[in-house]
C-alpha cells in the first residue's frame, strides 16, 4: 500500500482487507481475558447454550478485524485517531476455524466542521464467513488535511 493522505481517500472505494481466521485457543485465551462468559471460555457451556458450541465475543470478532485494516488502509496514512463507531452489528457468531473476509467501504469524507485542517472519513467495516455476515461497524476517522 502506498501512503493515503485525505485527498486520496475516494468515497464509495472498497478495499480487500484480506482474511483472517480464529482458531479455538484464541477464542478460549480472548474470553479467558477479556469476555469471560461462558460461550467464550467453556466448551462444555458453550454446547449447551443457544449456539449449540463455543463462539468468538464481539469483541474478539472486532480485534480480529483490525490488524487488516490497518496493514490495507489507516496504517500508512494521515490518519490522526478513531473520531467514533456506530451502528455496531454482530448478526452471526464466529466459531473456532472460521476464516472472515474483511473489507473497508468508504461511505463519506467531509472537512471538519470544528478544523478546517481536519478531515472526517466515514468507513462501513464487514466481516463475512463465506458469504454470511459476522461483522459490521461504521467508523469515523479523524485525518489530517
Amino acid at each position: 500500500m502506498s501512503y493515503r493522505t485525505f485527498a486520496d481517500v475516494t468515497v464509495d472505494e472498497t478495499i480487500d482487507c484480506g482474511t483472517t481466521s480464529a482458531t479455538r485457543e484464541e477464542i478460549l485465551a480472548f474470553g479467558e481475558e477479556h469476555d469471560p462468559l461462558a460461550i467464550h471460555t467453556d466448551p462444555d457451556a458453550a454446547a449447551e447454550s443457544h449456539f449449540d458450541g463455543l463462539i468468538a465475543s464481539g469483541i474478539h470478532t472486532f480485534a480480529l478485524t483490525q490488524p487488516l485494516v490497518v496493514e490495507h488502509f489507516y496504517g500508512d496514512s494521515d490518519l490522526v485517531a478513531a473520531g467514533n463507531f456506530e451502528d455496531v452489528r454482530l448478526p452471526a457468531p464466529v466459531r473456532p476455524g472460521d476464516t472472515l473476509s474483511v473489507s473497508l467501504t468508504v461511505e463519506d469524507k467531509r472537512v471538519s466542521e470544528n478544523n478546517d485542517s481536519r478531515g472526517v472519513v466515514t468507513t462501513r467495516r464487514t466481516a463475512t464467513v463465506e458469504d454470511d455476515l459476522v461483522f459490521s461497524l461504521r467508523n469515523h476517522t479523524v485525518w489530517q488535511r
